[in-house]
Order: C-alpha cells, then sequence, then structure tokens
C-alpha cells in the first residue's frame, strides 16, 4: 500500500541518519549489556538476528565458535555490520539485506533466532507476520527483546527515544502463541519498565533445561 511504503521509506531515511552513532548511543542506557543477556547460554551452532543493526551480537558469539548470521533492510547499518565482523574467533558471519516479515532462508535454519527493539515498531499485522517467520526458521528457540505488555498499563509510554525514531507498541504474548510458540518471560523489565526478554519455543517442542 502507498501509506506502508512511505512509512517504511521515512523508516529508512531515519536508520540511515541514526546509523554512525547508533552503538554509541545505545551503549548509553545499558543496550550492549542486555544483549548479550540476550544471547547468554548460546555457545555453538547457527544464530541469526533479526534487525541486526550494527551487528553488536556478533562479536562476543564468534568468539565462542558460534556462527552469526544478521539481517537488516537498511544499507547504511549494514555498512557499518561489515565493518565490525571480521576477524573475531572460530565463528563464521554473514550479513543479509532483507525484510523481517519475508525472512530468505529455509524452515528449521537456525538454532536460535534474536529480535530486539524492532518488532515492537511494527503495526500487529506485519508485526504477526515477523513473528511467524521467526518461529518458522528456528529449530530451537526465538529469543526477544521487545516492549512487553506486563500488565503495567501505560509503561509503554516512558520509553526513550534513543532507541527508536517513534516510540514502541507493546506486544503480548498472546501473539507469540498465536505465530506457533510457547513464551516465557526471562528476568525482569528493562530500560524504564519496558522492553523485557522472552524465549519463545516451537509449540509442541519442550524447552531443553
Amino acid at each position: 500500500m502507498p501509506g506502508s511504503r512511505r512509512t517504511s521509506q521515512r523508516t529508512d531515511r531515519w536508520w540511515t541518519f541514526a546509523a554512525p552513532g547508533y552503538d554509541r548511543t545505545v551503549a548509553l542506557v545499558g543496550w550492549h549489556r542486555w544483549l548479550g543477556e540476550l544471547v547468554a547460554g548460546v555457545d555453538g551452532g547457527v544464530v541469526l538476528e533479526v534487525g541486526c543493526g550494527p551487528a553488536f551480537l556478533a562479536r562476543g558469539l564468534r568468539s565462542r565458535g558460534v556462527d552469526y548470521v544478521g539481517l537488516d533492510r537498511n544499507p547504511a547499518m549494514l555498512h557499518r555490520a561489515r565493518r565490525g565482523t571480521h576477524g573475531w574467533g572460530p565463528g563464521r558471519s554473514r550479513l543479509v539485506r532483507g525484510d523481517c516479515t519475508e525472512l530468505p532462508f529455509r524452515t528449521g535454519s537456525f538454532d536460535v533466532v534474536v529480535a530486539a527493539g524492532v518488532l515492537g515498531l511494527l503495526r500487529a499485522p506485519q508485526r504477526q507476520a515477523a513473528l511467524r517467520e521467526l518461529a518458522r526458521v528456528s529449530r530451537g528457540e526465538v529469543r526477544l527483546l521487545e516492549p512487553i505488555a506486563r500488565g503495567a498499563a501505560g509503561t509503554h509510554r516512558l520509553r526513550t527515544r534513543l532507541l527508536a525514531f517513534a516510540p514502541d507498541g507493546q506486544i503480548a504474548l498472546a501473539e507469540l502463541v498465536d505465530a506457533g510458540l510457547r513464551p516465557e518471560l526471562v528476568g525482569p523489565a528493562r530500560l524504564a519498565g519496558v522492553y523485557s526478554q522472552v524465549r519463545g519455543t516451537p509449540l509442541g517442542k519442550r524447552p531443553d533445561r
């Protein structure tokens, strides 16, 4: 639709503008630390990060022997990512330009699929399509750091604009269930009680303990 295309174009222009200083800005609010917590315990296999931006996670994962695939739709962010994904440990890395609502990967391609600060920026239909795609390409687990509704009305209005050009929308755990995932909240809410870590395993598959 024309309106959706215009919104996407504005969003891309914003991320192009933000790309040079993005890593330094989000580091100020603890985002890198929370990203590290998101992939805690991942020490093998292949990880896909959807909406990877400058691919901060690639360095730590590759140093642990994990193969990393980062996907983003913004060329400026991918350019920043390419500058930081060489020569870090035994793990391999690959960067792909693409849309999270139509992932260009086969079903069950990844051991862990990660998204942080991405899904809350989408309208509900696009978000549901993206969640289904994340569930489809994961053969193990989907891990999110997103604005999850936890029963505290209005907390999403406190969101900082350091991380995005507009406030995110809250995501209900029921949306993960509708996408075929069994969700589990992990730890406390972060950043003014807005962002929460969620791990989702495909329905019918018991999570590893």
